[in-house]
């Protein structure tokens, strides 16, 4: 009797292995049609950012006399984001001028002289010497007089603020956080053993989760370094429409689809 009991085990044991088999199997050839039916794959992390953003600073110290733009204010190229009292620089100007006259009348005097001999080459040399230092002297003057106004670099929006009007500050404060939404690309994180797929040109699709909506990327380069550890390189790309409304810091996927993969291969 125990002799047949073992013969049951063995053969019960037999059909669970037959059984598990065949699931594998089942789930393989699932596998097999999805694939075939060219559906999404694989999905991949992805972040719009900006070209255009930066954190500006003084270049001279004085008195914020104003503050024309605020957080979320936009602005375009060539607006004066923010001014500085410039008593102080314009007459370190008008100073640097005059003695640059003075350096000017004075070489051009000893230059008569010495053709009269009555002036050594010496006194000539130190003379244009000190008429050269004078007019780099103007120079220095006239940069930090064109920094009395910080003029907008691009077309942007401000982010943040970090003055407010009749503050004194040193140079190189920081002053705005401006951020651009016309030059936007989309990055991502993709595994260092798809780079066969990820060739510049070939076109992706996004899905922005703030928008809920799709919308078709060009890769336009990988990053020629691959993370030793999480075994990764960075993709960048452009998005093909202009005026998407996005913002940077929008996150969402990149889907890769199977038919692409399998025309590589």
């Amino acid at each position: 009797m125990l002799k047949g009991f073992h013969h049951k085990k063995i053969a019960i044991g037999a059909a669970l292995v037959t059984g598990v088999a065949a699931m594998f199997g089942a789930m393989a050839v699932a596998e097999s049609d999805l694939q075939s039916q060219n559906l999404p794959s694989t999905r991949l992390v992805a972040v719009v950012k900006s070209m255009e953003r930066a954190t500006l600073s003084s270049q001279i110290e004085g008195m914020v006399t104003s503050v024309n733009f605020l957080p979320g204010e936009r602005f375009s190229k060539g607006d004066v984001l923010l001014s500085i009292d410039c008593t102080l620089p314009n007459a370190e100007l008008n100073k640097a001028k005059a003695q640059v006259e003075f350096a000017r009348n004075e070489f051009k005097s000893l230059d008569a002289l010495h053709k009269l001999n009555s002036a050594t080459m010496a006194e000539v040399a130190k003379s244009a010497s000190e008429f050269a230092i004078a007019k780099a002297d103007r120079q220095i003057a006239e940069y930090q007089v064109s920094q009395c106004n910080l003029v907008a670099p691009f077309d942007a929006t401000v982010v943040d603020s970090f003055v407010k009007p009749y503050e004194s500050i040193q140079a190189k404060r920081e002053l705005l956080d401006i951020v651009g939404t016309d030059n936007l690309v989309v990055e991502f994180l993709a595994s260092s053993d798809m780079l066969m797929e990820l060739e510049p040109g070939r076109s992706v699709t996004v899905m922005i989760s703030e928008t809920g909506e799709n919308y078709s990327l060009i890769i336009d380069k990988v990053v020629p370094l691959v993370d030793s550890i999480s075994q990764t390189v960075k993709v960048i790309s452009h998005i093909k429409s202009e005026n998407t409304g996005l913002w940077s810091g929008m996150s969402g996927w990149v889907t890769l689809d199977n038919s692409y993969v399998q025309s590589t291969q």
